[in-house]
């Protein structure tokens, strides 16, 4: 009987123990999720656009003048040009806890679902039904974020949580094309492609780790060039005489009021050396952080799109898709 009652304590001891601890994982996680709903470099906000817009537009961001829309220069040879866009409808959120003692790692997926919107306007500026239409698509989006326990006397435990670094955001929808490489240079006041800023490839996005407080920084209303490598795996539809079988576009911003998108092109013109050479290239002028702030964090979505996704109602809905937060500062 002794023996029976010292066995039935240490099981209960142990069941208690086990109690505690999913307690205290349970609430660990509770911490984690609060740190991601409240850090402004995470999320997918401005992955929407709340319906279509011109391929090259700012809206809502600090341009040292009013924001201003303007309008898309590319003319097709039917004399008619492309508004695209997308309507969310629903997005959804799954974060996996792998947690240590002083480390933890979460691996955060967004699931976005919605419309995706194309219009064709004509000279008149009046919208041509016949090649206008909307598809639906599903985005699944994921990244890594790194949490450390850093000392804090002010705490009740002596400790607290806090992000450390996080991975760039990669995903998409279909297999057609993906981003190889991204790059990022200084441009010259002579208007030369000058020192390299940031470069990201594909082979390492997945654990590459960017320190939270060592985000991307680039000058307030300084001019940036970007560059895009992508692979194209066919069938490809062009829409020209170049060949051409995908756009790239810098999507950048903080949400659906403060957002901006260029269209960076594969046409042999400025930047682009050699056409339809799966390099797409074009010029940013850096936004501000805001009236009166000094600084500030945005996200960026550069994605590669087919162009029967955007040019074909039945042709599918391929994108491939990186994001990284950045941070603006004045000079």
């Amino acid at each position: 009987m002794k023996k029976l009652i010292i066995m039935t304590s240490f099981f209960v001891f142990i069941l208690n123990g086990c109690t505690d601890s999913e307690s205290v994982l349970d609430n660990t996680d509770s911490m984690l999720l609060a740190l991601l709903d409240e850090d402004e470099a995470m999320g997918v906000d401005g992955f929407d656009s709340g319906g279509d817009m011109d391929l090259d537009h700012d809206i809502g961001l600090e341009t040292q003048g009013v924001a201003r829309t303007f309008s898309d220069t590319l003319s097709f040879g039917e004399g008619y040009r492309i508004r695209f866009g997308r309507q969310l409808i629903n997005r959804e959120r799954t974060v996996e806890f792998e947690t240590g003692e002083d480390t933890a790692i979460g691996l955060v997926t967004h699931t976005v679902n919605g419309e995706f919107i194309a219009t064709a306007i004509d000279t008149n500026q009046e919208q041509i039904d016949s090649l206008s239409f909307t598809k639906e698509f599903t985005t699944i989006l994921v990244r890594k974020v790194r949490f450390v326990k850093v000392d804090d006397p002010a705490s009740p435990d002596g400790y607290r949580w806090k992000i450390d670094a996080l991975t760039p955001m990669v995903g998409g929808s279909g297999d057609k094309v993906a981003l190889a490489n991204l790059s990022f240079y200084s441009l010259t006041d002579s208007l030369e492609v000058g020192e390299l800023l940031y470069s990201f490839s594909s082979d390492e996005l997945g654990d590459l780790y960017i320190e939270r407080e060592s985000l991307p920084v680039f000058t307030s209303f300084s001019r940036i060039v970007a560059y895009a490598n992508v692979i194209n795996n066919g069938p490809e539809y062009t829409a020209d005489s170049t060949g051409i079988g995908e756009w790239v576009f810098l999507n950048y911003g903080r949400d659906r009021q403060q957002r901006g998108r260029r269209h960076l092109r594969d046409s042999g013109l400025f930047f682009d050396e050699v056409m339809n050479d799966n390099i797409h290239s074009g010029i940013m002028r850096v936004h501000g952080p805001g009236p009166g702030q000094i600084r500030g964090v945005f996200r960026t979505f550069i994605e590669t799109v087919d162009l029967a996704t955007i040019f074909v109602s039945d042709g599918g809905y391929n994108t491939s898709i990186w994001s990284f937060p950045y941070r603006v500062e004045r000079p």
